[in-house]
């Protein structure tokens, strides 16, 4: 992983490469927009309202590496055993993307490949009748989901210059936004539209389908160049396992940009891990299984957030990108999104209703659209060199994936032994203002 960070490190960090000078074409940016929507349907749509409900069903009688009564202890297992393999896959899939040669170019291939194991992992995890399926299933899924998404980020790196990556930082938080959205909503109409396990089956294969369609238009493309053979760096052991390490006593504010979008989504990871369990258990929404109506079901709870939410990011993220891009600064709009997420998880904490909830979705989209568009942005910035833009970005997106492994286990924690949904979601808010406050560490960007 990166080393540790040093505050008082003397070593002036040199200047980056240049990168690209020429700017990226609405077409191309329309494109990028829709594969990074493709791929974050993949698991969102699973995440948000399919594997709870999965889990819950076959919780009862499971074999004994689960619980046979928690469904929360097993949902939790699942998330951290695949975000394992999310973990360590991340920073690999984007070197080997840096060290690829073919006439499709260095990230193409990946994209491709990882999308089509992606899509069956999916249908895998929609046949799946037991846990271990469904365990084994999802950890296929987050072993190679970054074999599409560690590429696609560096393709900004690798294709945008740095006056318009404010704005291409917006699309991206768009679509990801958009993806979660979707992903959620696919899920709902399965399983309202079909009951029990058919509905379950349906939307993981809607989720796979939309996958795919999402990211073709990106792969056949054409859009980076092919690499010569002749260009090809020789393969190297030692430095393919080096996709772990960054010297942050060299870089110091890849360190700090590394640690506050960590800071940032461990905030965002551990607040919702259990919101399909929240909104049943604390805010007494009704049962997606209930026998009879008489309530909004969980899963409709959860779309309606969702869409609530998606709509505050929308009004925020492309707008801040670009005045980001504009007034020439990415600290401050990083800093106060903290303090909008902030307020949110609080509001969570000591109001579980479903008004205060839809209240909180709001606050919470309006500081994430800002964050997402300007924090990936500053990222891009901070890379080390542009001939390992797909490794750093990889090692960056572990910011990413290490809060989703330790999610799980903070959010069954907190819940069952420390304090219950109140204490998770302080806990949620305090790392979203220490977040707000470290990224004033970053010295190189204004």
């Amino acid at each position: 992983m990166t080393a540790p960070l040093s505050a008082s490190a003397a070593t002036t960090a040199p200047e980056p490469t240049v990168g690209p000078t020429t700017r990226a074409s609405r077409g191309w940016i329309a494109m990028f927009t829709l594969a990074y929507v493709g791929i974050n349907i993949a698991w969102s749509g699973p995440a948000q309202v399919l594997m709870s409900p999965q889990v819950e069903r076959m919780t009862e009688g499971a074999p004994w590496f689960f619980s046979a009564t928690s469904k929360e202890t097993n949902l939790a297992v699942i998330g951290f055993i695949a975000g394992i393999f999310a973990l360590l896959s991340t920073p690999l899939w984007g070197a080997l993307s840096d060290c690829t040669v073919s006439r499709w170019g260095r990230r193409t291939p990946w994209i491709a490949g990882g999308t089509v194991v992606v899509a069956a992992g999916l249908v895998a995890m929609g046949f799946a009748q037991t846990l271990p399926a469904v365990l084994l299933s999802w950890v296929a899924v987050q072993a190679v989901i970054n074999a599409v998404i560690t590429p696609v980020s560096a393709s900004v790196a690798d294709h945008v210059p740095v006056a318009q990556r404010g704005v291409v930082s917006g699309w991206y938080g768009f679509a990801y936004t958009l993806a979660v959205v979707v992903g959620t909503a696919l899920g709902t109409a399965a399983t309202a539209i079909w009951a029990g396990p058919l509905g379950i089956t349906v939307g993981y294969l809607l989720c796979a389908a939309a996958c795919v369609l999402a990211i073709v238009p990106f792969v056949f493309s054409r859009w980076e160049p092919p690499l010569a053979p002749v260009e090809k760096p020789p393969f190297r052991l030692a430095e393919l396992l080096a996709c772990y390490w960054v010297d942050v006593r060299r870089y110091p504010d890849f360190g700090w940009a590394w640690l506050t979008r960590f800071l940032a989504t461990m905030s965002s990871a551990t607040g919702l891990f259990y919101l399909f369990y929240y909104l049943q258990d604390e805010v007494g929404l009704t049962r997606d299984d209930a026998a009879t109506g008489g309530g909004l079901r969980v899963s409709d709870g959860v779309l309606i957030l969702t869409v609530v939410y998606a709509v505050s990011v929308l009004v925020t993220v492309v707008v801040a990108g670009a005045v980001s891009d504009r007034v020439g600064r990415r600290r401050p709009f990083v800093a106060a999104s903290a303090i909008f997420m902030s307020v949110a998880t609080l509001l969570l904490a000591f109001v579980p209703t479903f008004p205060v909830t839809v209240l909180a979705a709001v606050i919470l989209g309006l500081g994430t659209g800002v964050f997402t568009a300007v924090d990936f942005a500053l990222v891009t910035e901070v890379l080390p060199e542009a001939e390992s833009n797909g490794k750093d970005i990889g090692i960056i997106n572990l910011a990413i994936a290490l809060p989703n492994v330790l999610a799980p286990v903070v959010a069954a924690v907190m819940v069952n032994s420390l304090g219950g949904y109140t204490g998770l979601y302080v806990l949620a808010g305090a790392l979203s203002v220490l977040a707000g406050v470290l990224v004033y560490r970053i010295k190189g960007v204004a």
